[in-house]
């Protein structure tokens, strides 16, 4: 049947009646058998069916998602948002459903009770529950940093919450860098990593620092995060983030106590504690391929330590450790 395709990836009724009765059959009989028979359900929370005016599909490092809006709304978000990541149809190991009321909206994994949140908080409450459904999935270890990008190697930006990492990695993606993601990786084979590519998350309180960057950013709607934060979201660029060699790697320090510069960090031991404090798995430990992986990427590249008080200074020093490591 020509509609498996469609369907695997999801398909409204409408849609679904309107394809069958093209190619002669009883659009709505031949509906309401599959849906006795059990070889197709509503991708519906566990409730009942709901009215779903737009289907998309995202694809995350590999990763199909489908997404079901019920109203123009949550369907706008999700194209702001995740545009980079929208895919034509293809059939997707989960099925969210994103369910519109006027003063509140719900996600809901197909078949599940739905998680309800003001519209303030709809982004970000998004954007969680879909960065939780790749980690479960992923097998490799995920690193917490932002990567850029630049003539076929990465930089990584590490640091603790706060530290700058996403202003950064915005900021250089206008610099001659790649922005391909400001908070997660997964660790390949070989030391190699590849981002996972969700948006960009800015602190409203850096967006003047950006702004004449990257215009635009001042229209973005804002939410509030549960840690009480209000952030945007800024969609990527458009294409592939494969994997790829770490040419350095930049320990974020931001202090307005301390005088700015960049050091080198030689230490075999320091770097092995700042790396393992940057990672993260399912079950919170290291496997023995994970422990290779992480051992090639430091093997293979240059570590520094930046201490900076304002964005102009890190972009400078974010510079001078990729030139450094290019000329190692």
């Amino acid at each position: 049947m020509a509609l498996w395709p469609r369907l695997a990836a999801g398909l409204s009724v409408a849609e679904f009646v309107s394809a069958a009765s093209a190619g002669g059959a009883n659009g709505r009989q031949s509906l309401t058998e599959l849906l006795d028979s059990g070889a197709v359900r509503y991708l519906a929370p566990r409730s009942g069916p709901v009215p779903v005016t737009a289907h998309m599909c995202l694809s995350i490092s590999g990763h199909a998602i489908g997404i079901c809006c019920t109203g123009e709304r949550t369907a706008r978000l999700v194209r702001s948002a995740f545009e980079h990541l929208l895919v034509a149809d293809t059939p997707a190991q989960d099925q969210l459903v994103l369910i519109e009321e006027a003063s509140r909206a719900g996600l809901a994994w197909a078949g599940e009770d739905p998680e309800w949140h003001r519209w303030d908080e709809i982004g970000a409450a998004l954007k969680f529950m879909l960065t939780t459904q790749v980690l479960d999935l992923s097998e490799d270890p995920v690193l917490h940093t932002a990567t850029v990008s630049a003539a076929g190697g990465s930089m990584l930006l590490c640091g603790d919450p706060g530290s700058g990492k996403s202003t950064l990695s915005v900021a250089l993606h206008g610099e001659g860098f790649r922005l391909e993601g400001d908070d997660l990786a997964v660790l390949r084979s070989g030391g190699q990593v590849m981002s996972l590519p969700f948006p960009a998350t800015l602190k409203c309180g850096s967006l003047p620092l950006l702004a004449q960057r990257l215009p635009g950013l001042e229209d973005l709607p804002d939410y509030l995060r549960p840690d009480g934060k209000r952030v945007r979201y800024r969609a990527l660029d458009a294409g592939a983030f494969p994997a790829r060699p770490v040419r350095c790697v930049l320990f974020l320090d931001r202090s307005p106590d301390t005088p700015a510069g960049l050091a080198p960090v030689t230490a075999e031991e320091e770097i092995i504690r700042m790396m393992l404090a940057s990672c993260w798995s399912p079950d919170d430990r290291l496997s023995g391929d994970g422990f290779e992986s992480l051992a090639a990427l430091i093997g293979s590249a240059r570590f520094f330590r930046a201490r900076f008080d304002g964005l102009e200074q890190a972009c400078g020093l974010a510079r001078e450790a990729w030139s450094l490591a290019g000329s190692g």
